[in-house]
C-alpha cells in the first residue's frame, strides 16, 4: 500500500476572482518547507541505494530476468491507476495494489533495482494515470523512493539469504514487516507535510489515518500466495490477479457505499461541531473549516456585499486560519450573481476552476457561502454535493443568526453597564463610576507615594441660563464644559458629571498642592471661556472646591465630601476656587450631621406625609391629592422640603426618601378608598429615579400589598429630568406604563425643547409650572402660556394640571380655558393624613367656588 499526497497542492496556482478565492492558495514559508522534506526524502533514499550498491547486496532472480523486470515496472506504474482513499477529514491516504510488485521484488530482485523501479515506475503512472506535476510528484516520488527504500533496509535485515526459488517463512515474515513499517513510515511522512503545509493539527489525526494498516496484511498474503504460485506455474498469476482486482473492486466499492452514511454523520457531526463555537467570529471560522473538510474543497469563504457595492468576505484557505479581504465584481465572478438573488450556483469548470455557491439569511441581508478547488481523490463537484452543501449551509445560516443574536445581546448587556456608569447627556462617567476610579487612584497612589487632587466643579448661574435660553442650550453648555475639561487633562485625569451641573475630576500628582491649585485654575479658565450658543454667547463660571489625597483624606468618599465643602465655600464667597480647609468645614460639619439625622429619620419611618387637594375647576369635584414630604426635626424644627430633599439627592438617600413616601401615600389612598373617597394619589419622583432599574417592580409589589389599583397612582417627573434624557428614562418610562401607572410631567413650561418630544413619551398628564398660573389672570404674557399649554395638552390627549391657585379670579380663569385639575393654596395647604380626611368630609365630594363670594368657611 502506498500513501501519496493526494488533493493537497504544495504549490497552489494565482487565481484571480472569487473562483480562486483570491491569490496562491499557499503561503511561500509552507512551500519551502515541504520543499524541503522533498529533498530530504531524495538524499535519504538515494544514500539507501549507495550502500547497497557499494556492499554489492543482490537478490536471486527468477528464471526469465528481463521478462520479471518488464512485469515489475509494468506493475508498479500501473497500480497507481487503482487506488481507494481513506479519508481523514481534509486527508486522504490512497490505497492501492502496488503491495503485489513490491513483494515480487523484495523475494527476486536486488535492493538497487527494487528501489530505482519503484520510484521511476511508480512516478511514471503517477504522472500519466493521476495527471500529477510539479511539486506534489516530485515529492510523491521521493516518498516511493523512501518507501521502497524502508521496505528493502526491512526486508535484507530479517531475510538476508531469501531464495527467489522458494521463500521460507523466515522470508514470509520478513516481507509482512517491511510493508507494514514502509507503511507507517509513508504515513507519517504524510501527516507530516500536511501539517506543515495546510494544517497543524494533523499530526491528533495521525492514529486514525494508520487504522488502515490492516490492509497491508491482507495484499502482502495476496501478494505472497501470488508469488509462489508464479514459481510453479507463471500462469498461475493471472488468476491471482483477478482474485486481487476482485477484491480491490469490492472494497471500493464498499467504501462508496459508506460514502452516503459517512455524509449523515457528517452533517450531525457539522452541527454539532456549530454548536460548540462561542461568538460570531470563532463560529464563522468553524464553520469555514468544517465546509472545507465535508465537502473537500481546497478555499472556503462567506462572501457579504456591503453597502458601498464592494463584496467582503471572511476567507479560509490553505495553512491560513483566516482573512477578511475586499473585492469588487471581476468579471470570472458574475457567476456568483445568482447565488446573491436566492439560487444555488455549481461550477464544474472554468479559468479559475470548480466551485459551488448557496446563498444564506434572509433576502434583505443575504451573504453567499462559497467553496471552490474541489481535491483531486474526491469526486467532481455535482448535484449530489450541492444538496449536501445546502445542507449543510441551512444548518450554518442558523447558527450563525443565533449567534449573531447572542453577539447582540452581549453588546446590549455591554452598553447597559456602560450607561450604568456613564452619565447619558455628556458620556463621562457618572457619580458611582467616578467613586470606583478614585478608589483606583488612590490605591495606585498608595503604592507609589503619589497624590490625588478631587475636584468638584459647580456652573455658577446655570439655572438662570437654563431658564432664559431653555434646556436644550443648558444640555449644549453641559456637553460643551465636559468636552473642554476633558480635552484640556488630555487623558491625565479623569472628568465625570456628577448631576445637574456639577463636574468631578480626579488628577493623580505628585502630591503638591501648588501643583493641584494651579491644575484647578486651569480648568476654571477653560470653563470661562465664552461658548456661542447661537444667536448669543453664553460664558459660564465655575465655582471650584479642591481636596487632596493624603492631607485631607485617603478615602474616596471623605475626598469627595471635602472637596464639596469647598466648593461650597468657593460658591459662597465668589472666589472662584477654594482648596479644602478644616477651620471653615463647620457648615459642613452642620450639614453632614443633618444628612446623619434624615437617614435615621428615614430609618425609623419619621418623615410624614401631608395631602394637597386636587379639584376639577368646572364641576368643584376633588379627584384626588398630591404627597408631599414633611420632616419635623426633634431639635431643628421643620426642615423644608427643598433642604433635606436635595441633602438626601446629594447623599443617595433620595430612593429610600421616595420609597418610604410612596407606600405611605398608597397605604392612605387605600384607606380613604374603604372610607368610599375613591381618589387619585400624585406622588414626586426624584431626577434619580428614573435611572432606577428596579422602580416599576418596587412600585408593583407595593401597590399589591396596599390593595391600590395602578390607575389610581400618578408619578410626576420633572420636566428636566424626564426630557434631559428620554432615550435613558425610556426602558423605566414604558415599565410603568405598561403597569397601568399614570405619568405626569410636573413644572411643564419652564423647558422650551420639550413639546416637540411629549408625543414620543407615554405621558397621561401635563402640570403647568405655578410661575405661569399665579399671574395668568393678570398677565397676558402668562396667560397666552397657559392657554398653549392646555391647548397642547388636549391635543395630545393629555390631562393638564395647574398648581399655585391662590386667588379666585385664577381659578374662575382655569376653568374658562378647559383646564383639568387645579390645586392651590385657593383650595388648601397640604394637610397631615387625618386633617385631609376630616376636610373631605366636612367639604363632601365636591367643592363650588364663584365669584363673589365669601370663601373664607369653605377654603381651608
Amino acid at each position: 500500500m502506498e500513501r501519496p499526497l493526494l488533493g493537497r497542492p504544495v504549490v497552489g496556482r494565482p487565481q484571480l476572482g472569487l473562483g480562486g478565492l483570491v491569490g496562491s492558495a499557499v503561503a511561500v514559508s509552507p512551500a519551502v518547507r515541504v520543499g524541503a522534506l522533498t529533498a530530504g526524502m531524495a538524499v535519504a533514499a538515494a544514500v539507501v541505494v549507495a550502500g547497497f550498491a557499494r556492499h554489492g547486496v543482490t537478490a536471486p532472480i527468477l528464471p526469465g530476468g528481463a521478462w520479471w523486470l518488464l512485469v515489475l515496472s509494468l506493475l508498479f506504474a500501473l497500480t497507481e491507476g487503482f487506488t481507494v482513499y481513506v479519508r481523514v477529514r481534509r486527508g486522504a491516504h490512497a490505497i492501492n495494489l502496488s503491495e503485489f510488485p513490491m513483494v515480487l521484488g523484495l523475494l527476486a530482485f536486488d535492493p538497487v533495482t527494487v528501489i530505482l523501479t519503484r520510484a521511476f515506475a511508480g512516478g511514471l503512472g503517477l504522472r500519466l494515470l493521476r495527471r500529477q506535476r510539479g511539486a506534489k510528484l516530485a515529492f510523491n516520488v521521493a516518498l516511493l523512493a523512501v518507501q521502497a527504500s524502508v521496505a528493502v533496509v526491512v526486508f535484507q535485515a530479517l531475510a538476508p539469504h531469501a531464495t527467489a526459488a522458494g521463500p521460507d517463512l523466515k522470508s514470509w515474515l520478513a516481507a509482512y514487516a517491511a510493508m507494514v513499517i514502509a507503511d507507517v513510515v509513508a504515513a507519517v511522512l504524510l501527516t507530516a507535510v500536511i501539517a506543515m503545509h495546510d494544517d497543524p493539527g494533523e499530526w491528533r489525526r495521525l492514529p486514525a489515518a494508520l487504522r488502515s494498516v490492516w490492509m497491508v496484511a491482507v495484499t502482502t498474503t495476496i501478494a505472497l500466495v501470488g508469488y509462489s504460485a508464479a514459481i510453479e506455474d507463471r500462469w498461475a498469476l493471472a488468476l491471482v490477479a483477478v482474485v486481487a482486482v476482485v477484491l480491490f473492486l469490492a472494497y471500493r466499492a464498499y467504501d462508496r457505499l459508506g460514502q452516503g452514511n459517512a455524509e449523515v454523520q457528517q452533517l450531525y457531526a457539522f452541527t454539532s461541531d456549530l454548536d460548540r463555537a462561542r461568538n460570531v467570529d470563532d463560529l464563522l471560522s468553524v464553520v469555514l473549516g468544517l465546509l472545507r473538510d465535508v465537502l473537500r474543497a481546497e478555499n472556503a469563504a462567506l462572501v457579504v456585499p456591503g453597502d458601498d457595492g464592494v463584496l467582503r468576505h471572511h476567507v479560509l484557505r490553505g495553512p491560513a486560519t483566516g482573512t477578511v479581504t475586499e473585492l469588487g465584481w471581476p468579471a470570472d465572478d458574475e457567476w456568483l450573481r445568482p447565488a446573491f438573488a436566492g439560487e444555488p450556483m455549481l461550477r464544474t469548470s472554468g479559468p479559475a476552476g470548480d466551485g459551488m455557491a448557496v446563498p444564506i439569511g434572509p433576502p434583505h441581508e443575504r451573504s453567499v457561502l462559497v467553496v471552490t478547488g474541489g481535491m483531486s481523490d474526491s469526486d467532481p463537484f455535482g448535484t449530489g454535493r450541492l444538496t449536501l452543501f445546502q445542507a449543510l449551509a441551512n444548518h450554518a445560516s442558523t447558527a450563525l443568526g443565533r449567534a449573531h443574536l447572542v453577539d447582540r445581546l452581549r453588546d446590549e448587556v455591554e452598553e447597559k453597564r456602560h450607561l450604568s456608569l456613564h452619565d447619558p447627556l455628556s458620556g463621562l462617567p457618572n457619580r458611582r463610576y467616578f467613586q470606583q476610579l478614585l478608589d483606583e487612584a488612590l490605591t495606585a497612589a498608595r503604592s507609589t507615594g503619589g497624590g490625588v487632587a478631587v475636584m468638584l466643579l459647580d456652573l455658577d448661574r446655570f439655572k438662570e441660563i437654563n431658564d432664559a435660553l431653555g434646556h436644550d442650550t443648558g444640555d449644549r453648555l453641559i456637553r460643551e464644559v465636559g468636552e473642554r475639561l476633558s480635552a484640556h487633562l488630555a487623558g491625565r485625569g479623569v472628568v465625570a458629571r456628577l448631576g445637574g451641573d456639577e463636574f468631578g475630576v480626579l488628577l493623580p500628582t505628585t502630591g503638591s498642592a501648588e501643583e493641584a491649585t494651579a491644575a484647578a485654575a486651569e480648568l476654571g479658565a477653560v470653563v470661562e471661556r465664552g461658548v456661542r450658543m447661537d444667536p448669543v454667547t453664553v460664558s459660564a463660571r465655575a465655582s471650584i472646591g479642591l481636596a487632596l489625597a493624603p492631607q485631607h483624606g485617603d478615602d474616596a468618599q471623605t475626598l469627595i465630601r471635602r472637596a464639596d465643602v469647598a466648593m461650597y465655600a468657593a460658591k459662597e464667597n465668589h472666589s472662584g476656587l477654594r482648596v479644602y480647609d478644616p477651620a471653615s468645614d463647620r457648615h459642613s460639619a452642620e450639614r453632614l450631621a443633618l444628612i446623619t439625622d434624615l437617614r435615621a429619620a428615614i430609618e425609623r419611618r419619621d418623615l410624614v406625609v401631608a395631602f394637597q387637594p386636587k379639584v376639577e375647576p368646572r364641576t368643584g369635584r376633588v379627584v384626588g391629592a398630591e404627597a408631599l414630604a414633611r420632616w419635623h426635626h426633634p431639635e431643628l424644627g421643620p426642615i423644608p422640603p427643598d433642604v433635606f430633599v436635595p441633602l438626601a439627592e446629594h447623599s443617595g438617600l433620595i430612593r429610600p426618601l421616595t420609597l418610604h413616601v410612596l407606600e405611605l401615600a398608597l397605604r392612605r389612598r387605600a384607606a380613604w378608598a374603604r372610607r368610599g373617597h375613591d381618589l387619585d394619589v400624585a406622588v414626586n419622583l426624584s431626577p434619580n429615579s428614573l435611572l432606577d432599574a428596579e422602580l416599576p417592580e418596587t412600585v408593583a409589589l407595593l401597590l399589591a400589598q396596599t390593595g391600590n389599583p395602578p390607575h389610581r397612582l400618578t408619578l410626576e417627573i420633572t420636566e428636566s429630568t424626564i426630557l434631559a434624557d428620554p432615550a435613558g428614562s425610556s426602558a423605566t418610562i414604558e415599565r410603568l406604563h405598561a403597569l397601568g401607572v399614570k405619568l405626569s410631567i410636573d413644572d411643564f413650561g419652564t423647558g422650551y425643547s420639550s413639546l416637540g418630544r411629549l408625543r414620543e413619551l407615554p405621558i397621561h398628564e401635563v402640570k403647568i409650572d405655578k410661575s405661569f398660573v399665579q399671574r395668568s389672570a393678570t398677565d397676558h404674557r402668562d396667560r397666552a402660556v397657559v392657554r398653549s399649554a392646555v391647548q397642547l395638552g388636549h391635543a395630545l390627549d393629555l390631562q393638564v394640571v395647574a398648581e399655585g391657585v391662590e386667588d379666585e379670579e385664577t381659578y374662575a380663569y382655569l376653568a374658562t380655558e378647559g383646564c383639568d385639575v387645579v390645586q392651590g393654596f385657593l383650595l388648601s395647604r397640604p394637610l397631615p393624613p387625618d386633617q385631609f380626611l376630616d376636610w373631605i368630609i366636612s367639604h363632601g365630594t365636591s367643592l363650588i367656588l364663584s365669584a363673589g363670594q365669601d370663601s373664607t368657611d369653605r377654603l381651608a
